[in-house]
């Protein structure tokens, strides 16, 4: 079994449209003569015929590292004449020159010029209009803060053709950015020297953490491919692109389905609805999303996938775990979120994910589902009113998924409890008991005047899960994303299709235990 390092994400803008990716190996000569010296604005726009040639390498992380401050200040340098540092570039026989080092710099003055911080024109067609609302905001916050700093790049353009109406300032940096050009150097050799220079330069400048470093090591792999067509729903560069193409749609189908069944409907803080999605708001979570891959399935090759079935398979097994959590197919559980994944104060809980994730495959393989779904509503109302002590020994493990196996085996002891008829206080002794460092008083509550982000969403979820829609039959809490209707009484049995003999179901309750 793979296992990833663990990741902590960041806000940062999403620039990886700016620049295509390609197969590095796929001409292993290189050009030794027309080489350039500069790459300058013009060179660099939407339709400019440079901006095609340009190239990433297909292993390189994606170029989101640089936040709205960063990419502001870096413009700014460039305006203000400061000393930036040349971009090397390698080019095959066949003309794609790949950027060695300095993308993030090509990119984020490439997002300036073409106004795309990544909701533009460029990575519109990149997703395939899909994208992210939480790339959206940054987005804006990006042209938001540069535009209020520095101005737009149509601004300095304008100043040129019409200098009497903007400060003198102003005209001389539209000069200076007329006149400004990246220097360029150029490696020499194969591409075995380039990639190796790749990796010197980039992995010296910044670091690459341990889940990039998996990805970019699995990028032709079932666990890399899977990975990000999942991140991106099935757009952004095909790292499938080699297999056939029925095979590659197959893959962008199911990535997006996951993708929906993961964050959807759009989960937004502080809380002011029930209706949140599986796995938090972060889209962009390659951490979370590997480590879903890892838990969903018995095995992932570490192989080259050839021709995609591999990939596929891991696909599928995980949206057939996804469907069973919270989905409306027939056999759902339609386990709610708010109970399941967030805490009391609306914060999303990976630990508490992957217990479940592990939870529902266990139950699935042990044939266990008429077992969970007869105690399903004492158990809710357990793992809501005592969240704490899951966070206690999420913290006393200091690992995420360190702490998943225990919660899950946690997950079982409370079913198995409440079958074997034990009530609230048992079940919390014997845990005390088990695990010795836990406290039973929740001391964690947070004092202030003001209502926080926090406070605001414990408020709202408190108070709407009294009045929240209870399946029918097994009295748990149902989530708009897993429901079913169903006839109280049954239709063999003369019941009619009216409201009155209606009521809200879980799907699993409606077509699996109630039979």
């Amino acid at each position: 079994m793979i296992v990833m390092g663990e990741r902590q994400m960041k806000k940062t803008v999403n620039l990886d449209a700016m620049i295509v990716r390609e197969d590095f190996h796929v001409d292993s000569g290189y050009v030794v003569s027309n080489r350039f010296k500069q790459l300058k604005a013009n060179d660099l726009r939407v339709d400019s015929a440079m901006r095609f040639m340009l190239r990433k390498p297909d292993f390189q992380r994606e170029t989101r590292d640089w936040n709205v401050t960063q990419i502001t200040n870096f413009i700014d340098s460039i305006l203000e004449r400061h000393f930036i540092p040349s971009i090397i570039l390698w080019q095959n026989s066949v003309g794609a020159i790949f950027v060695i080092d300095g993308a993030h710099r090509l990119s984020a003055f490439m997002a300036w010029i073409n106004d795309d911080y990544g909701d533009g024109e460029i990575s519109t067609e990149f997703y395939n209009q899909r994208i992210s609302d939480e790339q959206v905001n940054l987005a804006n916050k990006a042209r938001t803060q540069i535009e209020k700093k520095i101005g737009r790049y149509g601004m300095y353009q304008d100043a040129l053709k019409n200098p009497q109406k903007y400060p003198e300032d102003v005209r001389k940096k539209a000069m200076g950015l007329e006149s400004f050009a990246f220097d360029i150097q150029w490696i020499e050799g194969d591409v075995s020297v380039a990639e190796k220079s790749f990796f010197n330069i980039n992995q010296k400048a910044v670091p690459i953490n341990t889940t990039e470093l998996k990805i970019l090591e699995a990028r032709n792999k079932p666990l890399g491919i899977a990975a990000r067509a999942i991140a991106y729903s099935g757009s952004g560069y095909k790292y499938w692109k080699g297999f056939e193409l029925e095979v590659q749609e197959e893959i962008e189908s199911v990535a997006k389905a996951i993708n929906d069944l993961l964050f959807l409907p759009k989960t937004k803080r502080p809380i002011t609805t029930l209706d949140v999605a599986v796995a938090g708001k972060n889209q962009m979570d390659l951490q979370l999303i590997c480590d879903l891959l890892v838990y969903s399935n018995d095995t992932i090759s570490d192989e080259k996938d050839y021709d995609g079935k591999e990939t596929l398979e891991v696909l599928k097994n995980t949206k057939k775990i996804l469907e069973i959590i919270n989905s409306k197919e027939p056999g759902s559980l339609g386990l709610h979120p708010i109970i399941y994944f967030y805490s009391k104060k609306g914060n999303f809980k990976p630990a508490n994910f992957y217990a479940t994730v592990l939870f529902v495959r266990e139950l699935k393989q042990k044939k266990q589902f008429d077992k969970f779904t007869s105690v399903r509503a004492d158990f809710e109302e357990f793992i809501y009113k005592n969240d704490y002590i899951f966070e206690q020994i999420n913290r006393n493990f200091r690992s995420t998924k360190k702490s998943a196996i225990p919660l899950k085996e946690l997950f079982v002891f409370i079913m198995d409890s409440l079958s074997d008829k034990c009530n609230e206080s048992e079940i919390r002794q014997t845990i005390k008991k088990k695990y010795n460092k836990i406290n039973l008083v929740n001391d964690d509550e947070e004092v202030g005047e003001s209502f926080n982000v926090n406070r605001k969403s414990e408020t709202y979820i408190s108070t709407a899960l009294k009045s929240v829609v209870r399946c029918g039959i097994c009295g748990g809490v149902v989530h708009v994303n897993s429901t079913s209707v169903d006839h109280i009484v049954r239709k063999r049995d003369g019941g009619l299709g009216c409201v009155e003999n209606g009521q809200i179901t879980h799907p699993y309750c409606n077509t699996g235990y109630k039979n």
